[in-house]
């Protein structure tokens, strides 16, 4: 065990959109950061990721950042969805391939032939190239004399631990991420792993805290003053989890908003989970399954929206629209969610909003709906949690109340939930999580008269099957 704390926590975050690296005290405060866009390449061979400019940004903002604070730790964080194909030199095989990428048809096809079971890795064939298993063999069967130079496979986000300090591993919530890489029950590689001949390929598993290496020169630059310990790294959402965990959490659910809308229960069965309800699990950086449930929230509130700000939404409208009927039914994306088998499928029914006030109403209250339909996907029964935009938007969070008479709201004010969880992770001595303070509101019920009415009616016309 450590004898002491980490005088500077330095967090890599790569995010799809931006790349940022934040520099935190060991209470949990944020003292400075840096940020560059990421980037993405259109191909060939497939639309890929551009790792180069987030090790620019390390290269220059790790040294800035060790003269304000010496940074003893350094903890990878990024999103779930990419694996990198090293070979025998540690360069890349193949380029990192970028989620959006469509497979052809004909590999999705034969890949349906071969994908775990649901009830093996708890989690369904996700759409475009989302999910690893897919993106692996489809990379193995259209480019074989590139793949069989592959010595070793690393999720992106450890790939960034490796180009720091130049040591491979895995770490369970990075290949637990709904990647058909793991066995969920016994968190060993699954059978498409050995199926496909890849289980040597994978380096050992490290704890998320654990010290994988150092920063090499690189991104020292002339007087680094910290120790400049490379950790195993986390999976960015199930960073952003582990942070309400850290604040003493334990029955809960976490509704974490954004690009997507994700919910976690870690209270749920594995048997509570339904595949076509878009369930699924991540597994913790202690190693403990999580379940989950999404929709792709911020993009569908932004298209119900018409992209009118969220602050112009009101109970007097969303009062007027349900007296009314008018109905936004799911889905306005093809991404899955809580309503089986209507992706892309979406359309407002009734009267038509008539402003801009009562389009961006139906976004909230549309939005609220599946949120509830997120929440009994995974029998949630304890507090709500919500935090990230849907945490700002007041009467989104007040209708969901009353949707949820049985439980209490609460919005989290944490900003940067992901790089605070990610900071978290330094803090964890020999397993044992620290403990840091989180402040959250609970949220009044709205009065919207006739909601329940209206809800159970958009229940039955959203699950109903099309003649």
């Amino acid at each position: 065990m450590r004898s002491k704390k980490p005088r500077g926590i330095a967090v890599v975050d790569v995010g799809y959109t931006n790349t940022k690296i934040a520099l935190f005290l060991p209470d949990g405060t944020m003292v400075a950061e840096h940020k560059v866009v990421s980037r993405h390449l259109d191909g060939p061979p497939y639309p890929h990721i551009d790792p180069e400019p987030m090790v620019a940004l390390c290269r220059t903002a790790l040294p800035d950042l060790d003269r304000i604070l010496p940074v003893d730790a350094i903890v990878p964080c990024a999103h779930g969805a990419a694996m990198a194909c090293l070979d025998a030199e540690g360069g890349l095989a193949l380029p990192i391939m970028d989620y959006i990428s469509q497979p052809p048809s004909e590999i999705i096809a034969d890949y349906r032939k071969i994908a775990p079971k649901f009830d093996e890795t708890y989690c369904t064939l996700l759409p475009m190239a989302l999910t690893h298993g897919l993106q692996l063999y489809w990379q193995q069967r259209a480019f074989p004399g590139s793949f069989a130079r592959v010595k070793t496979l690393v999720p992106w986000i450890q790939y960034v631990g490796f180009r720091l300090s130049g040591e491979a591993v895995t770490e369970i919530s990075s290949m637990s991420c709904q990647t058909h890489l793991m066995n969920t029950r016994t968190q060993e590689l699954s059978s498409l792993v050995m199926r496909q001949g890849w289980t040597q390929l994978f380096p050992r598993i490290a704890n998320a805290w654990e010290t994988i290496g150092y920063l090499t020169s690189e991104f020292r630059g002339s007087d680094f003053r910290g120790e400049g310990r490379v950790l195993g790294g986390v999976h960015d959402s199930t960073a952003n989890f582990m942070r309400y965990v850290c604040a003493g959490l334990d029955h809960f659910t976490l509704v974490s908003t954004g690009t997507w809308s994700i919910s976690f229960d870690p209270s749920t069965p594995l048997s509570q989970l339904v595949e076509d309800r878009d369930t699924n699990t991540n597994t913790d950086v202690l190693g403990r399954t999580v379940a989950c449930s999404r929709f792709f929230g911020g993009k569908e509130f932004e298209i119900v929206s018409g992209g009118v700000p969220a602050h112009l939404a009101t109970f007097e409208a969303i009062a007027r629209l349900v007296a009314r009927g008018t109905r936004a039914l799911p889905s306005f994306t093809d991404s899955g969610g809580p309503v089986p088998r209507k992706g892309a499928k979406g359309r407002i029914e009734g009267a038509q909003p008539v402003d801009d006030s009562e389009r961006v109403s139906l976004a909230a209250l549309y939005c609220a709906q599946m949120v509830s339909e997120q929440l009994d996907a995974i029998a949630s029964k304890h507090d709500i949690i919500v935090d990230g935009p849907y945490s700002q938007n007041s009467v989104l969070l007040a209708v969901l109340s009353q949707l949820r008479p049985g439980q209490r709201v609460l919005a989290s004010d944490l900003r940067d939930g992901t790089t605070a969880g990610a900071a978290a992770i330094a803090l964890i001595d020999g397993g044992k999580l620290p403990t840091i303070e989180l402040n959250l509101t609970e949220i009044k019920a709205a009065a919207i008269p006739g909601l329940a009415e209206y809800h159970a009616a958009w229940r039955i016309e959203a699950y109903a099957s099309e003649s």
